[in-house]
């Protein structure tokens, strides 16, 4: 065998099996990408259609896309919507594995994220009948109505009526001046059509996840971009709830995403001003300004008290908290007055916030608590029924996540703003009320942000997220009637005992990562 001399071979070997990687992670991220977008296209032309309840008459057909699902006998149609929804959060669970690994980058992972969102974007709203009800809404704030007294019904015959889920059509709206004003201004740019109204606000929420992918981008960790990207951006919950079902969480979260990538870069009276804007579209964003004010007050308290000869004192250091979160304070307030007059009664939504907890949510750790306590009272043959026990159990779950919540304000010198906010967040929908999907993108969108995020719980809750709230997948059930109130029993039961088992490993994984460091 002739070897070339002075030729370094091992130095070829390694840059061809490293070319050989490069290769092999090229084809697997255009595999994911086709993945992602065959799932997002199942999606749209599945989810739309079983949305649609008896009684609902959108404003388009979407050439065929929201021609109604029989409910009375079997369909393959819930089907092709749960294949859909497992190919798209497989395929970001690939993605995120690439962008954590570094095999891509940042540009990478937003071309293969507006891929996948291409089908929602195009496709009709999906998923649920919410963009409607926010339509209504405008319609009822241009002709001098006023959605914080009366429901969509107060339009009478009108056609936007039509559109809305008849459960919510004399339900006052439980959103903010800022998302009250917004509405109207999509009534008035589509000129009362209520088709272009819906693209108005499927615009809007494209240009919210934009943003909020933006701000992330911003402010996370260098080597933590790609994957934080990914994770928020890409995720299923955004994609399909957010745009795909046109959600004002898309408005909300893209505003408080800006105000902790601005505090995160010093302009913390922009940041405060972004984030009550936020809370004025929906108010679970409060605990985003909450956190964010107790974080700077602890900052400048801190700052003062640093060791040198002009170290301040105790009561000096109480005395700069107290300017520092007064401060903070009046930029909230004169905020919050100015927004609040963008609309009449802007203050009205002080007393409809809880229109949401009307609903039922079988999946809610909160009603299935109730469920489980009742299936346990009757067994001494007395048993307390369920929906005496639903209230209670709701008003504990609104105290253990207010209890949480003070803990976390409490040690957030442990961790950073967004970590904060985003634990905050996430706790209030798991104990909440009512859980929705959407309401996973409030804490997850500050947790991808954080400088340290626990990315397997991060996925778990994404994956189980995306799979919440498909409507009318009881259809694969039509022929077996024992089947699905079989599962509307049992679900709340089987879903407190994972929740317990899942709570008991991450503790036991914990101590022992503790006394492994130990």
């Amino acid at each position: 065998m002739n070897v070339l001399p002075g030729h370094d071979w091992s130095r070829t070997v390694g840059l061809a099996a490293k070319d050989s990687r490069c290769g092999l992670s090229r084809l697997v991220l255009c595999l994911l990408a086709g993945l992602g977008v065959t799932g997002s296209a199942l999606m749209a032309a599945t989810a739309g259609r079983l949305a649609l309840r008896p009684g609902v008459v959108a404003p388009s057909r979407w050439y065929g896309l929201l021609d109604p699902v029989p409910l009375d006998r079997p369909s393959l149609v819930p089907a092709v919507m749960l294949g859909g929804v497992a190919l798209l959060a497989a395929s970001w669970w690939g993605l995120c594995r690439h962008a954590a690994r570094g095999s891509v980058s940042v540009r990478g992972v937003a071309a293969i994220v507006a891929a996948w969102a291409v089908p929602v974007i195009l496709g009709p709203p999906i998923l649920s009948l919410d963009v409607y009800s926010y339509t209504a809404q405008g319609v009822m704030l241009a002709a001098g109505l006023d959605p914080y007294t009366a429901g969509p019904v107060a339009l009478g015959a009108h056609p936007a009526v039509l559109a809305v889920d008849p459960v919510w059509r004399s339900a006052t709206a439980p959103y903010g001046p800022v998302a009250l004003a917004f509405l109207r201004a999509t009534t008035w740019l589509a000129s009362g059509d209520l088709l272009r109204a819906v693209l108005i606000q499927r615009a809007v929420a494209v240009f919210g996840v934009a943003a909020i992918a933006v701000c992330v981008a911003r402010i996370a960790p260098v080597d933590r971009r790609p994957w934080a990207v990914a994770a928020c951006a890409g995720s299923p919950i955004v994609l399909l709830q957010l745009i795909g079902a046109v959600h004002l969480e898309a408005l909300m979260m893209a505003l408080g995403a800006a105000g902790l990538a601005a505090a995160a870069r010093g302009r913390g009276v922009l940041g405060l001003v972004l984030t009550t804007t936020a809370a004025l579209v929906k108010w679970p964003a409060v605990l985003i300004v909450v956190v964010m004010v107790a974080g700077r007050t602890i900052t400048a308290m801190d700052t003062a008290g640093v060791p040198g000869p002009r170290a301040a004192p105790i009561r000096r250091r109480a005395v700069v908290g107290a300017v520092a979160a007064g401060r903070d304070l009046t930029v909230v307030a004169t905020t919050t007055v100015l927004l609040s007059a963008l609309v009449p009664h802007g203050f009205g939504w002080l007393h409809t916030v809880g229109t949401p907890s009307a609903g039922l949510t079988l999946y809610a750790p909160t009603t299935g608590l109730a469920d489980l306590l009742s299936a346990m009272s009757g067994m001494d043959g007395s048993a307390v029924p369920f929906t005496d026990l639903l209230g209670p159990v709701r008003a504990a779950g609104v105290v253990a996540a207010a209890g949480v919540f003070l803990w976390l304000l409490a040690t957030i010198r442990d961790r950073d703003v967004p970590a904060t906010a985003g634990l905050a967040l996430l706790c209030l929908a798991l104990l909440g009320p009512v859980l929705y999907p959407w309401y996973f993108a409030w804490g997850l969108v500050p947790l991808a942000m954080a400088e340290d995020t626990r990315r397997r719980r991060f996925t778990a809750v994404t994956v189980v997220g995306s799979f919440l709230a498909l409507p009318h997948c009881e259809l694969l059930f039509v022929n077996h009637p024992q089947v699905a109130p079989w599962l509307a029993r049992q679900g709340p039961l089987i879903l407190v005992i994972a929740l317990i088992c899942a709570t008991a490993a991450s503790v036991a994984r914990r101590r022992r990562s503790f006394a492994d460091a130990g």
